[in-house]
């Protein structure tokens, strides 16, 4: 059935922006492609992109809200589109981020659909198939080898909340909003939550595409805003946590695989394992504030 602007949607899909581009424009065409029985809507967050982007915005039939980029808020933006939703179920998704199929939806939402055991649900979240990628992938195990990222998953019930793909009862978000949060603000819902006694569902048919491709600058950037980000929700990376992590010696054998089978091709895919753990380290314990 789609998005009928006229009825109460059932979901309310919302999507911070800023530049995103054709590939938004992709994600936005295969969101309006959704086959489900009931309305949806989508919200876009818009923090000062381009005109191009926002002509492919204007393509769709989506409410778009602009704020200023020095206002951006990874808690607080994605609060404001809660805020500005009407429906029953907030879904939130990034800007690059393409549903796999035209039933991603109805699937996500099903553990909110058949009773109040859930609060949130937890989609899947895979490569792109057909486009360049960062050999050690952007998520899961292969990414996040250290043991900060292996503590709060195995302290959350295996599940490691990202609102790259995911979904929260409206009535829970309004009980416990994301609040203000420079980075990590899924991870720190989930905290929040799971002090409440709220679960997370996790449905591995709801699957969204997710790729980043890191250079080296990109790759510094992002590990150790990751280390801060678990430094402002008291999860500390030790020094012995990061010579352990540094030393075990399963990724040097993947690195090797890679290497020989021509599949590590930069610089920054060479250096990942050894230097994810002194990055991460750096920004829980060394950064004084946060590495934009």
């Amino acid at each position: 059935m789609g998005p009928v602007q006229q009825s109460v949607p059932k979901a309310s899909i919302v999507i911070p922006s800023k530049n995103g581009g054709a590939l938004l424009g992709v994600a936005l065409q295969r969101i309006f492609g959704q086959s489900t029985p009931w309305p949806f809507e989508v919200i876009v967050v818009d923090s000062g992109s381009a005109a191009a982007s926002l002509e492919i915005l204007r393509g769709f039939p989506v409410r778009l809200h602009a704020v200023e980029p020095t206002a951006f808020n990874h808690g607080l933006t994605r609060d404001l589109g809660a805020s500005l939703a009407r429906g029953e179920h907030l879904v939130f998704l990034n800007q690059d981020v393409v549903p796999c199929d035209d039933r991603w939806l109805l699937t996500l939402l099903e553990p909110l659909e058949q009773g109040e055991e859930y609060a949130a649900v937890q989609g899947a979240i895979r490569e792109f198939p057909d486009r360049p990628r960062f050999y050690w992938d952007s998520g899961g195990a292969r990414f996040y080898f250290t043991r900060e990222s292996e503590r709060w998953i195995h302290g959350h019930g295996g599940i490691g909340f990202s609102t790259v793909n995911a979904a929260i009862r409206r009535a829970i978000w309004e009980a416990c909003p994301f609040g203000d949060a420079v980075f990590m603000e899924d991870k720190k819902w989930q905290h929040a939550a799971a002090a409440r006694g709220f679960r997370i569902a996790y449905q591995s048919d709801a699957a969204a595409f997710h790729t980043h491709n890191y250079d080296m600058p990109a790759l510094v950037r992002r590990c150790q805003q990751e280390g801060f980000g678990w430094r402002l929700l008291g999860e500390t990376y030790s020094c012995t946590d990061m010579l352990r992590d540094t030393l075990s010696p399963a990724k040097y054998g993947d690195l090797w695989r890679g290497l020989r089978a021509g599949h590590v091709r930069t610089v920054a895919e060479v250096l990942f394992p050894f230097i994810r753990p002194w990055l991460v380290f750096r920004g829980n314990r060394l950064c004084r504030r946060y590495p934009a």
